[in-house]
């Protein structure tokens, strides 16, 4: 579903990402993991072009995602993004921020003055109801925790019956029992509603718990593709150098240290 070919970005000399080829399949999500400069964020904004690649080829769906304007509404509209910061109206309610996904999908008219279809309310409603939160749905966004304002992120991306998802470091500023009821909610809809995801993430081991495939990128490479459980202490020296001499346990509790820390 999601296809990256060759892709490349530069700024100036430096390189972001270099000759990165990966492949997300229909209902599967696919964590990248890799150190703070590693490339994740550029990989994800030149997926969907919201960075300009250098070189390189995407596809979703089996489409080739074009650069021209047109083109490329058209191509985004299957693409949900999540980012770190949840990006809501903190004014707005609930449902109007999920039924904001819907916009793309709308007449251009309806959308500009934001008036939603019957068929559209029920979309969003179904939404908030994958990530238990349809009885908030009337609520400000800025009445919620920050872990139920991310998973009102989710609903939205869902919102836009997209074939692709793709996550930046979604839970990054989350405690971790909140953040798992996130990566639950992402994963659950990859499943069954056949969703390609792609999630940046730190934290190893909820990459572990997560994830059906990992890729582990570090300076613009990437230099592991494989299972959650063939992160043992070995790759994870090469996706994190420095914790070459490290036992898998020592290794893992140094990395959440670091990810602590920062």
């Amino acid at each position: 579903m999601i296809e990256v070919i060759g892709l490349s970005k530069r700024y100036g000399r430096l390189s972001a990402l270099i000759d990165v080829s990966l492949r997300v399949n229909a209902g599967e999500m696919v964590v990248v993991l890799g150190p703070s400069g590693a490339g994740k964020s550029t990989l994800l904004r030149c997926i969907n072009h919201l960075t300009e690649p250098s070189k390189g080829e995407v596809r979703i769906g089996g489409e080739t995602v074009p650069r021209d304007r047109a083109g490329l509404r058209h191509v985004r509209s299957n693409i949900g993004m999540i980012f770190q910061d949840h990006n809501l109206v903190a004014r707005m309610s609930v449902l109007k921020n999920v039924l904001a996904g819907r916009l793309a999908r709308m007449p251009q008219m309806l959308s500009m003055l934001q008036i939603f279809r019957a068929d559209d309310v029920r979309v969003a409603l179904d939404c908030l109801k994958r990530v238990d939160l349809h009885e908030r749905a009337w609520s400000r966004a800025d009445r919620l925790s920050g872990g139920q304002q991310q998973r009102v992120g989710v609903a939205r991306a869902l919102a836009q019956e997209p074939r692709a998802i793709l996550a930046d470091e979604p839970v990054a500023s989350l405690d971790p029992k909140t953040a798992r009821i996130v990566l639950g909610d992402l994963k659950r809809a990859a499943r069954d509603l056949d969703i390609a995801v792609l999630c940046n993430l730190h934290q190893v081991g909820f990459a572990r718990e997560f994830a059906d495939r990992v890729i582990g990128m570090h300076a613009g490479r990437i230099v592991f593709e494989g299972s959650p459980q063939a992160l043992d202490a070995q790759t994870l020296a090469r996706i994190y150098p420095g914790l070459e001499d490290s036992t898998a346990a020592s290794a893992n509790e140094k990395i959440e240290n670091l990810r602590l820390a920062s």
